[in-house]
């Protein structure tokens, strides 16, 4: 594979997409996808995310579990705005810009 430098900005923006996924599933109103988005959130995958990125895990691991403790429309409006904040902060911004 040829490295090229542009790769690393795609690779940011992709762990962003996952990322917002993640918190948008876990407001899912089917539980086995919220399930296994919240078990994602304790994983190793999500941890390396996390370090690639230089964000705080065990910060979003705690406010994603404060997340299941509402009820499903106050869930689905928390997770739009994490994934606002998502948009604003991770990786400087990036994810607010194409390709």
């Amino acid at each position: 594979m040829i490295y090229h430098p542009s790769m690393d900005r795609v690779r940011v923006l992709i762990d962003g997409l996952v990322l917002k996924q993640a918190v948008r599933d876990v407001a899912s109103t089917k539980p086995d996808l919220s399930d296994q988005a919240l078990i994602y959130f304790h994983s190793q995958d999500f941890f390396n995310l996390c370090s690639r990125n230089e964000i705080d895990g065990e910060g979003i691991c705690l406010s994603v579990r404060k997340l299941i403790d509402f009820p499903n429309m106050s869930r689905k409006k928390i997770a739009s705005q994490i994934v606002k904040v998502i948009d604003k902060s991770f990786a400087g911004g990036e994810l607010n810009t194409s390709l």
